[in-house]
């Protein structure tokens, strides 16, 4: 009998992420990632009771990646500095949005797991779209921006900024300084 592969739960995750990119979420079954992974669909079953937890907890440690990275923005920095940090963050995780479009589609059993992410990964999202307002009013505050804009609409742009479709051929760090530079200086030659 062989050894049995060591297997993490990021390394389950990993795969997840990838079916999920490149197939949606009906691509993503145990025996499609026991097969990436080299490894039986029960030990899979060792880490997830099932594709609806597996899933959900994709989407959790995402989530999770880039609060971390919202949180790593230095408070230092001038808030429209904040903001460009803020709006490469998203463009770098887009694939949460669409991951989160998916999960309405899950038809799991176990509503009360389900309801737990939806809600927190929603409340996370709350607190970022509130700490985006806030850097957005600090430039306005500052004079940085202009305050004929409405903070709505700013935050708008930066918060949908992950629906552009051009997101991925662009790529986020091009896309954000496209974004930004449009933000800041607009498309006026007047400008230059």
């Amino acid at each position: 009998m062989g050894r049995k592969r060591i297997l993490t739960k990021d390394d389950i995750l990993n795969v997840t992420g990838e079916v999920l990119r490149n197939g949606g979420i009906q691509e993503v079954h145990f025996k499609k990632l026991a097969e990436e992974l080299q490894v039986s669909r029960s030990t899979l079953y060792e880490y997830f009771k099932n594709k609806e937890e597996l899933i959900l907890s994709y989407m959790r440690a995402m989530m999770d990646e880039m609060n971390r990275k919202i949180q790593a923005v230095p408070p230092e920095l001038p808030p429209n500095e904040k903001l460009k940090q803020l709006l490469h963050i998203f463009l770098e995780h887009a694939d949460t949005y669409h991951i989160d479009q998916m999960i309405h589609e899950l038809q799991t059993s176990d509503k009360q797991v389900a309801l737990f992410y939806k809600t927190e990964v929603h409340k996370d999202l709350m607190k970022t779209h509130q700490l985006m307002g806030s850097w957005i009013e600090e430039a306005k505050e500052a004079g940085i921006w202009t305050t004929d804009v409405s903070s709505t609409l700013i935050s708008d742009v930066i918060f949908h900024s992950i629906l552009f479709s051009n997101r991925k051929k662009i790529g986020a760090e091009d896309m954000t300084e496209q974004l930004f530079q449009m933000m800041e200086h607009g498309l006026s030659k007047r400008n230059e």
